[in-house]
């Protein structure tokens, strides 16, 4: 689903430096125009995607973004716990 995997790109990228596009395509199984479509969606949603050229370029989230840990409360994140174990149990592949 198009939701699992912008929150999976939106979290490998915050845990990585700049991630090539090819890696994520093949990370998240998707063709590399699929990634650049999801990084425009994730651009437009608000979330500081920019994009490195050159050799070594690829996707990089801005260092000045920080998620704000007020926007969700104990419930909530019992719900996302809820969510990713549920998205875990239907991969066969354990690494995604």
């Amino acid at each position: 689903m198009k939701i699992d995997r912008l929150l999976g790109i939106t979290i490998y990228l915050l845990n990585h430096d700049i991630v090539n596009t090819k890696v994520l395509a093949d990370r998240f199984e998707v063709s590399v125009r699929t990634i650049i479509r999801d990084a425009e969606t994730l651009s437009l949603a608000g979330i500081p995607i920019t994009t490195m050229y050159g050799t070594n370029g690829g996707y990089k989230i801005l260092d000045s973004f920080k998620m704000n840990n007020q926007l969700v409360d104990g419930e909530d994140c019992s719900y996302i716990l809820t969510a990713l174990q549920g998205l875990n149990s239907g991969y066969k592949n354990k690494r995604i």
